[in-house]
């Protein structure tokens, strides 16, 4: 095991591991290798979301929104307001 790397351990429904164990036959990849992919796509999502969220707490603190009737009437505009 390389020093860039920690062992961890965790419950999971039994039918899940079943699920990714032929998920991982199936690409011949291990299952260590599926969860480590699923991990860095859950943490680059929330990331991403999180910045999302910060950027526009920031523009908020800024003064800079508008208005749900803004939203609705430029959505209204386009052709994309919900009827």
């Amino acid at each position: 095991m390389s020093t860039g790397e920690k062992t961890i351990s965790f419950r999971a429904v039994a039918e899940t591991i079943d699920t990714l164990d032929s998920l991982a036959a199936a690409q011949d990849r291990s299952r260590s290798y599926l969860i480590n992919q699923a991990i860095t796509n859950y943490i680059e999502l929330h990331a991403y979301q999180d910045a999302l969220v910060r950027k526009g707490l920031a523009e908020m603190r800024k003064g800079r929104v508008v208005s749900h009737e803004e939203v609705v009437k430029r959505l209204k505009q386009t052709g994309r307001a919900r009827a």
